[in-house]
């Protein structure tokens, strides 16, 4: 039987060819929250794809907190605050990391950790697998602008030393040098949050503070995850401005 909305080979991993089109049909209410999603078995079917491919397409939408997965019974869209998804943006990867390493940098600890389901899921790490966490904080003249905490594959996060990571540079940039890898993409997600505990400490401001939060997965050659970044932005030191243009009318002839 062929499939009913098939998927084809190329550029963009089967699995995020699947992600994105079940994230548009929950978006577009085809599955409303609390809606259980057809089975594994069910969405091999509909799309003509294997079981891994599916389960990584639904691993990643689990991380966006777009749905639930309940052991023995299924996969449901999760109850979420009403949120308008209503422009997906693309751009240079190299012109994003030029302008992410211009703060200064205070490395607050570097070292193993035992991950978070949030950090499993994202680094595709197996049972058992720990990750090595970074965090820092970046700051201008006016005071801290920027609480992060990356976490990475212990291969690669193992390279990464305090000293290397100064001013001017990346880490992703310093993992590509020292590893000899290439990062080829990167999604990133971005949502109100409260400061919490931690970030308030190093920012400078309440735990009830409304900030935002910045999620974003660097991937390398063959769509494998190298580093999950959590960025929680100062809300009175940081903006984020787009542009829109609209594209040149068509002359009549």
């Amino acid at each position: 039987m062929a499939p009913i909305r098939p998927l084809h080979e190329g550029p963009v991993p089967l699995y995020h060819q699947l992600e994105q089109d079940l994230l548009e049909r929950i978006c577009a209410g085809e599955f409303a929250p609390g809606d259980a999603l057809p089975t594994e078995e069910g969405i091999c079917e509909q799309y003509g794809v294997s079981r891994i491919t599916v389960r990584r397409a639904l691993d990643a939408l689990i991380a966006q907190g777009m749905i639930t997965r309940r052991r023995g019974v299924g996969s449901f869209v999760a109850e979420r605050r009403e949120a308008i998804r209503s422009v997906r943006l693309s751009g240079s990867l190299e012109d994003f990391l030029a302008t992410a390493g211009a703060l200064a940098l205070d490395v607050l600890s570097l070292g193993e950790i035992e991950p978070s389901q949030e950090v499993r899921q994202a680094l595709e790490l197996g049972r058992g697998e720990r990750a090595v966490r970074l965090e820092l904080v970046s700051s201008l003249a006016a005071g801290p602008v920027i609480y992060l905490e990356a976490f990475f594959p212990v291969e690669i996060g193992q390279v990464l030393r305090r000293e290397d990571i100064v001013p001017g540079q990346t880490v992703v940039r310093i993992a590509e040098r020292k590893l000899n890898l290439r990062v080829v993409r990167a999604h990133q997600l971005i949502e109100s949050d409260l400061a919490g505990e931690t970030a308030a400490r190093h920012l400078g401001i309440s735990p009830q503070a409304p900030i935002l939060r910045i999620r974003r997965v660097y991937y390398t050659a063959g769509d494998r995850p190298m580093e999950l970044a959590i960025l929680r932005l100062h809300p009175d030191r940081y903006q984020y401005e787009i542009e829109f243009r609209a594209r040149a009318a068509r002359v009549q002839g």
